[in-house]
């Protein structure tokens, strides 16, 4: 992975173990790897240039993305294959995440120097299709590719370079970060432009649903959180609440549920039908807190809101994962109206913490989220589709008719709580990809 400087990383104190230079365009860059020891089993190794990753943000600031982001990411890829060329590292599989590496699985097929290649398989995931790489023509002479893969086949985009089309065409499997996405993803309305050429490869693509490290998000263990609790001391919890409200000068009983919602502040996580249901929501007993940052449009929009519905409503505007850490701990119910969701980790993060998840029925959230059932007494949360303002707010009535229900309520918390998303039942799924595609024998040609 790129070596971002920040301070995880630095704590990591990794050792270089190579240096070498890169010819990018006509320019010639340095670049360094280093390797950190993380476990006896685990070891990462960091591509590293002070110039491209040594900055305040990973992508851009809040002037918007860095322009160079193409190159810096161009540099990223091919300083890592130049690695394991030059240090004749063989691997079975090769594992890229996102538009910042799709263009790996195209130099590993281009590759004819060497035959480290030969029998390796690129498995190429999308963590969110709305983020594909796509920069102006003029960045294409920069990789040094033929010019036939600038073509509407390959990598051309309405007259743009397109990154994430070059880990789609190039790779042996697509992967995506839940089931329902990978399904969604072949459709116009969430294709964004892609559908057609996903739709031609849907017979390698499939969707594995995120994991969680519960070593991280565990209410027992929590250092972020006041008072540690589990499912055996659930009524603990409620001392979270009243702590939050007391630190943020909240003045409600802690009788009052309390609905969060954590998440960048974005088109696609529902900001134009959040604002439209705010105000009918705000008619119920409730209180609403919201944890975030992003786009400034939608920012100012909740600002003005919150401003509105001073004894309704928090407005954080800001990112603390001890603040997400203790939100999710006091919580009776989180709210997630995202338009797309393509896996989600808030509402598999509140399970855990037995706060009561109110989803949009789509992507991730669509298959973690199971919808509870007063009759059967099964199910760990609520889940709504569409815009219909009226008939969600009919929903939000009833789920707060059961958390008036002490007893109901407690027992959707711990259906809740028992469900296991942790990355040990997760990797038996990309184990069985991988070998999978290990084993499958080379066609011809």
């Amino acid at each position: 992975m790129p070596d971002y400087m920040t301070d995880a990383m630095k704590q990591l104190h990794p050792s270089i173990v190579d240096s070498f230079s890169l010819q990018i365009g006509g320019k010639t860059f340095s670049a360094a790897i280093k390797k950190a020891i993380v476990s006896p089993n685990y070891s990462v190794l960091f591509v590293s240039n002070e110039y491209f990753f040594g900055r305040e943000s990973l992508y851009g600031d809040r002037s918007g993305d860095y322009p160079d982001n193409f190159i810096r990411f161009l540099f990223f890829q091919k300083a890592a294959l130049e690695f394991v060329k030059k240090n004749n590292l063989f691997f079975d599989i090769i594992h890229c995440n996102d538009w910042q590496t799709a263009m790996i699985p195209l130099f590993v097929k281009l590759e004819t120097r060497s035959a480290l290649f030969k029998k390796t398989k690129v498995v190429f995931s999308i963590h969110n299709l709305g983020y594909q790489g796509i920069f102006a023509e003029s960045f294409f002479k920069e990789t040094g590719l033929p010019p036939y893969l600038f073509t509407p086949e390959y990598l051309e985009f309405y007259g743009k370079l397109n990154c994430m089309k070059a880990g789609i065409i190039f790779s042996d499997w697509i992967g995506t970060v839940s089931p329902t996405y990978a399904r969604e993803i072949l459709s116009v309305e969430k294709g964004f432009g892609l559908d057609g050429l996903l739709r031609k490869f849907s017979y390698k693509l499939s969707g594995i649903l995120n994991g969680v490290d519960y070593s991280q998000w565990d209410p027992q263990l929590d250092p972020f959180i006041a008072h540690q609790y589990s499912m055996r001391s659930l009524e603990r919890k409620i001392k979270n609440k009243q702590k939050l409200f007391s630190d943020l000068h909240i003045s409600k009983s802690d009788r009052v549920p309390l609905v969060v919602l954590i998440s960048r502040i974005s088109e696609q996580k529902g900001m134009d039908f959040l604002l439209k249901l705010l105000p009918a929501m705000f008619l119920e007993d409730l209180y609403f807190i919201y944890l975030g940052v992003g786009d400034a449009f939608w920012t100012e929009k909740i600002k003005e809101m919150a401003g509105h519905f001073t004894d309704k409503m928090t407005f954080l505007n800001f990112f603390d994962e001890k603040m997400a850490h203790q939100l999710e701990a006091a919580a009776d119910i989180l709210f997630m109206p995202s338009i797309y969701e393509p896996c989600g980790l808030n509402q598999i993060f509140s399970l855990k913490y037995g706060t009561v998840p109110i989803v949009r029925a789509t992507g991730g959230l669509e298959d973690s989220v199971q919808e509870f059932d007063p009759v059967t007494r099964k199910g760990t949360g609520f889940k709504f589709q569409g815009n219909d303002i009226e008939e969600i707010i009919e929903l939000i009535k009833s789920v707060l008719v059961m958390f008036a229900n002490k007893g109901l309520w407690r027992e959707i918390q711990i259906n809740g709580m028992k469900m296991d998303f942790s990355w040990q039942k997760v990797v038996p799924h990309y184990l069985a990809l991988y070998n999978k595609l290990v084993m499958e024998v080379p066609q011809n040609g």
